[in-house]
């Protein structure tokens, strides 16, 4: 945030983005919305401006069950008092706007902002199944203080998309993005005409309706180089799985449905998935948050998981902390400079953030 060399944390919460300054971690407000009746739901980093300081896209006005109107696009610009307030600019609207990313989808060097709302546009409960969810690709304008913010549709076969993460999962030196939804897992893939291809990967759990599917995902690395995609199911399920590639090669068309692994399943709904390096072998480990307590054996708080081989099958639990942080998300890191990627878990019900420094020898 300050140019240090440092990594700080930045977090959103209902109201406001707040900046905890390494290494003392002083809080910097940045911006103050109390005065809105609704929430923010999910920022991302990026120089928008082009300026060489950070900015941060911002998704707000969340209402969950507000499927036709409400949902802001914004973003937040840094001026010359990095501490605040910073200044809002406007993108766009979608009604339940919900995550989002910056990801240099065409190659041209400058990141596009990725936006997934959750449901589709006027869709009803349970199912929200009378339209696909608008998956949008915003370029980022010449001047993006007076824009305008053209959005593009990149899909819209998709229902109740929780999360998505943007891999070069195929290889061919191109971004694709892995979403998680009521379907399962879906990769897409942009082709050279600007199209995308849309390739069901997992089935996720689909025996829990009405939410089914799955709702976190990342990608990350077995010993070897083999890949695993790490997802929580059903959506804000009890169920942490992991996928690894098949044997039988990919087929043309349809569905290519990678193996499933069911890790654990002592636990309630699970809401943050990362993949890092956090002992120095050749294999990420996954690392999932608890939002919720089971029951008083299997509280929430931070797992890890560990890789035992290198196909996927095996893996090593460590619960850690267990009732202190109700995890809304989590993201690792180096912090302190010592070359080991360190753990940073928000709790939004239980209004903390927790660093888990990582002393592993």
């Amino acid at each position: 945030m300050n140019a240090d060399k440092r990594l700080d944390i930045v977090i959103v919460d209902s109201k406001r983005i707040v900046w905890l300054e390494n290494p003392n971690w002083k809080e910097h407000l940045l911006t103050d919305d109390s005065k809105n009746r609704f929430d923010n739901v999910c920022f991302a980093p990026y120089d928008i401006d082009g300026d060489g300081d950070l900015d941060f896209a911002v998704g707000a006005d969340w209402q969950f069950r507000n499927t036709t109107s409400g949902g802001t696009i914004q973003w937040i610009q840094q001026g010359s008092n990095k501490t605040g307030p910073w200044k809002y600019h406007p993108i766009g609207l979608e009604p339940t706007v919900h995550r989002m990313q910056f990801a240099d989808l065409d190659q041209d060097g400058r990141s596009e902002l990725i936006v997934a709302p959750l449901k589709g546009r006027s869709t009803s409960d349970p199912k929200y199944a009378e339209h696909g969810v608008r998956i949008l690709s915003y370029k980022i304008p010449k001047d993006p203080v007076k824009g305008p913010w053209q959005a593009e549709v990149i899909t819209e076969a998709l229902h109740v998309t929780h999360n998505f993460w943007p891999t070069d999962l195929n290889q061919d030196g191109n971004l694709d993005l892995l979403f998680v939804s009521f379907e399962g897992v879906t990769l897409l893939e942009r082709q050279k005409s600007g199209q995308w291809r849309k390739t069901r990967i997992g089935t996720g759990n689909q025996t829990s309706a009405p939410y089914i599917g799955a709702s976190e995902i990342k990608h990350g690395k077995l010993a070897g180089g083999g890949d695993y995609i790490a997802t929580i199911e059903p959506w804000h399920g009890n169920q942490v799985v992991v996928y690894t590639r098949p044997e039988q090669t990919r087929p043309a068309t349809g569905d290519w449905l990678w193996d499933r692994h069911v890790l654990d399943q002592d636990l309630k709904w699970g809401h943050a998935v990362w993949c890092a390096n956090l002992d120095d072998d050749e294999a990420q480990e996954l690392i999932i948050g608890v939002r919720d307590d089971k029951d008083k054996q299997w509280r929430r708080g931070l797992r890890i998981y560990d890789p035992q081989d290198n196909h996927g099958k095996q893996w090593k639990r460590s619960i850690i902390d267990p009732g202190s942080v109700a995890i809304e998300d989590l993201a690792a890191g180096d912090l302190n400079g010592d070359g080991k990627r360190d753990i940073v878990a928000v709790g939004r019900q239980t209004h903390n953030v927790k660093i888990y420094w990582n002393e592993t020898k």
